[in-house]
């Protein structure tokens, strides 16, 4: 049970996750904790689907 509470998912910080900006009313692109591309929907899953 402890290896499961410490152990990490290989996908952590690799996987490109779509996310909305409130504050600055676009879309954003996420690697992690980095952001990778800003933009409408459409370009930002145009995006992932090329980058993924």
């Amino acid at each position: 049970m402890l290896q499961a509470l410490f152990s990490r998912t290989k996908d952590t910080g690799k996987t490109l996750k779509l996310k909305f900006n409130k504050e600055e009313k676009s879309w954003v692109v996420l690697k992690g904790h980095s952001i990778m591309f800003i933009g409408g929907e459409d370009q930002c899953k145009t995006y992932m689907n090329n980058f993924s």
